[in-house]
């Protein structure tokens, strides 16, 4: 690896800008792989700070995004959504800010698949009671209410009975 800081030139950056060349370069030395990588065409303002993002997707479906200020030198970073706040930031070896984003990746590399598989499972059941629709929900409680009305009516027909019973042998 060279030792030339990772500053990315803003005007010019995009997917295949030489720093982006080198920032996928860093993440497979240190054994993850990068599927895709985009970059925001638009300049964001947060702050007073003019930024750009940069869109990380790893083989795991983990993302991390860089906001790179005007500077060229990232200003934020967000790990799967989150905002990560980084020891090694304002380091002037870039190697260190890659390594940290990178061993953050692994350690919650089995929460992520974990919750990511939680999700799934429950869109799923989401998507199964829409498809089975309301009308079959409204057709079980229609039939189960039905039977509780059943029930009732065989259980007030037995007391009427037992209460004629009582009142023929009260009568005699």
């Amino acid at each position: 690896m060279t030792a030339t800081p990772l500053l990315f030139d803003i005007k010019n950056l995009s997917t295949e800008a030489e720093s982006m060349k080198r920032l996928i370069e860093l993440f497979s030395a240190l054994g993850e792989k990068l599927v895709s990588h985009d970059v925001e065409k638009a300049l964001k303002r947060t702050a007073g700070i003019s930024y750009k993002e940069v869109a990380l997707t790893f083989a795991d479906s983990q993302t991390v995004t860089l906001l790179i200020k005007q500077t060229g030198d990232i200003f934020k970073v967000k790990i799967n959504g989150k905002e990560a706040a980084l020891r090694n930031q304002d380091a002037h070896k870039p190697e260190a800010v890659i390594q940290e984003i990178a061993q953050r990746i692994k350690s919650s590399r089995t929460a992520y698949q974990k919750a990511l598989a939680a999700k799934t499972k429950a869109d799923d059941v989401a998507q199964a009671a829409k498809s089975s629709g309301l009308k079959n929900t409204q057709k079980t409680r229609v039939s189960a209410l039905q039977e509780q009305v059943n029930s009732l009516d065989a259980l007030i027909a037995e007391r009427q009975q037992y209460k004629a019973q009582l009142e023929a042998e009260l009568a005699a």
